[in-house]
């Protein structure tokens, strides 16, 4: 997983017409048929899925949606920077509880002034956090960062522990319960069956805007902190300030995935704030690959559909099976099936070059 993300697998990229394939006409036309057009079909495949597909299958894409941008936040991070967090669950269930608070306590049930509270929330705790973090994270990447991981353990198990104590506010250890429909206003509730399309209009925002980010020149520089940071200051980059930065910016995509799971399941319980929420983005960016943009995607859709067969036929075995999940990618696919399906499909394209 040591390859920069969306830099993988350049080498079975043809330099001319590859046999068995078709020949690239452009940069333009060659990057639209790698990328676009199988995002393009695969939003418009998601988009029209509720009008074919039982409400349970809507509803285990919407989960799938939550936790791709769940990971996606963590990969900002982890993939980019080079950061990896076992704490990220606090802002997830931060933005959760954020967005439930102000609905059942402080009676404001708009969905946006919500999502607003839960973003700002995030940003400043990650603010505040992210001063004793980065202190004990020494220099690049790779030195020390198992202080650093501890460090967010730390965090994230504080937090569970103030939702536990600060029971007149977030129901405490049963959990902040019966947060309704999101209330668009001017009189939109949104029920059940259209919380799916909010779900995906807020998705595809999020992963346009974090597209743009990793492929700007501050996301450039987050790859060459990844790679080598003390080159990076050697040039004149204050690596400290994009790390941190990069943090905060991590934290709002989870806050933001964290609102939407809350309206979402309708709680929040202390777990959404601990590792044991971390580990699922853990497995998820893992799953899909560190390497590649959509690999969290990719990561997300296996791990709900595996949680879902799982919850049918062996729901008693659930943690022997996310285990089992997470030394199977470890051991046979290392660099994630994101990766493996970016492989497949350039071949397809192409063929075997």
């Amino acid at each position: 997983m040591g390859d920069r993300p969306d830099d993988v697998a350049k080498s079975d990229a043809p330099r001319g017409r590859a046999r068995g394939g078709i020949a690239p006409t452009g940069k333009g036309a060659r990057s639209f048929v790698e990328t676009g057009l199988p995002v393009l079909a695969i939003g418009v495949v998601v988009l029209l899925l509720p009008l074919f597909l039982p409400t349970f299958v809507s509803s285990l894409v919407t989960k799938m949606m939550i936790f791709a941008l769940f990971g996606m936040s963590l990969n900002l991070i982890w993939g980019y920077t080079g950061i990896p967090s076992f704490g990220h669950a606090a802002f997830f269930g931060l933005g959760g509880y954020g967005a439930g608070v102000l609905v059942l306590r402080v009676d404001i049930t708009n969905f946006w002034l919500g999502l607003l509270f839960a973003l700002l929330l995030t940003a400043a705790v990650a603010a505040i956090l992210g001063f004793p973090a980065f202190r004990v994270f020494g220099v690049g990447a790779s030195d020390n960062p198992i202080y650093f991981l501890l460090t967010t353990i730390a965090f994230g198990e504080l937090l569970a522990r103030a939702a536990i104590a600060l029971r007149p506010i977030t129901g405490g250890s049963t959990g902040l319960a019966g947060i309704p429909h999101p209330d668009l206003g001017f009189g939109i509730t949104v029920t059940a069956g259209r919380y799916y399309y909010l779900v995906f209009v807020i998705f595809v925002v999020c992963l346009f805007i974090i597209y743009r980010i990793v492929n700007s020149h501050y996301g450039y520089a987050l790859r060459g902190i990844h790679d080598n940071e003390r080159r990076m200051q050697a040039l004149g980059y204050n690596t400290w300030l994009y790390k941190y930065t990069s943090w905060i910016i991590a934290a709002v995509f989870g806050g933001v995935a964290g609102v939407m799971f809350a309206y979402f399941g309708g709680i929040m319980v202390p777990n959404n704030l601990s590792m044991i929420t971390s580990d699922i983005a853990f497995l998820v960016v893992i799953l899909g690959s560190t390497t590649t943009f959509f690999g969290p995607i990719v990561g997300s859709v296996a791990f709900v559909g595996v949680e879902y067969l799982a919850s049918l036929y062996l729901p008693e075995r659930w943690p022997l099976i996310l285990g089992s999940l997470f030394v199977v990618t470890i051991m046979f696919i290392p660099q994630g099936l994101g990766v493996m399906i970016l492989k497949l499909w350039r071949r397809l394209l192409y063929g075997a070059a």
